[in-house]
């Protein structure tokens, strides 16, 4: 499998011929909207832990992931007349999901299976997606439920003192959500979001964090 990181510039394009496409179309022509994002995440365990380069064939059990504040920005455009139930969104969205520190039980098939315990230290976790959705809504005057899902590039930071890693992944997403309006110009929108992502840490090197 190739390395991610060299379709870097190509995802960048492509995110950045989106984002032009939703400023040059011609805002006559549709319903425009910009808006914040905020809210709890409550990620999955981290499950199906393996080591990587010498600590391979090592497993362990599941790692609780923090509960954490997640925030973004979004900006889209429903089309007009009786296309105005689609549209097209772009969203950048950062979270944390920090690894506690917690017990940890590590299995190696060193002279049959051979179990360690032991704690593992708190580790950072921070994420940032970019994603390009297509969006279909139910366009009520005061309630309009919304369901869509989309594609685009995530970035991961993994912090383990003294070391730090970076890799790049694609991630999709599928969403449903409804939005109020309280007045003509302004709504509260509620979201159910489920992503799905490539993230994979590569195994230890000098000046990089060990996998995960």
């Amino acid at each position: 499998m190739r390395d991610l990181m060299s379709y870097r510039p190509m995802l960048a394009k492509v995110l950045v011929l989106c984002v032009w496409m939703l400023v040059w179309w011609d805002s006559s022509r549709a319903e425009w909207y910009l808006a914040a994002q905020g809210g709890l995440q409550v990620p999955q365990d981290l499950a199906n832990i393996r080591g990587t380069g010498s600590f391979s064939g090592v497993t362990s059990n599941d790692l609780n992931l923090r509960n954490q504040s997640a925030y973004g920005v979004k900006a889209g455009y429903f089309f007009s007349d009786a296309w105005n139930w689609i549209g097209l969104e772009f969203d950048f969205s950062h979270s944390d999901a920090n690894i506690e520190r917690q017990s940890i039980t590590a299995t190696a098939p060193i002279l049959g299976a051979t179990q360690q315990n032991g704690m593992t230290p708190r580790v950072g976790l921070t994420s940032n997606n970019m994603v390009m959705n297509v969006i279909a809504r139910y366009p009520g005057q005061h309630l309009q439920p919304y369901m869509g899902g989309g594609a685009g590039l995530g970035n991961s930071l993994l912090r383990t003192a003294p070391h730090a890693e970076s890799v790049y992944y694609p991630v999709f997403n599928v969403f449903v959500g409804v939005k109020m309006f309280l007045t003509e110009h302004l709504a509260l929108f509620r979201t159910y979001l489920k992503i799905v992502d490539g993230l994979n840490f590569q195994p230890y090197k000098s000046g990089h964090a060990p996998s995960a």
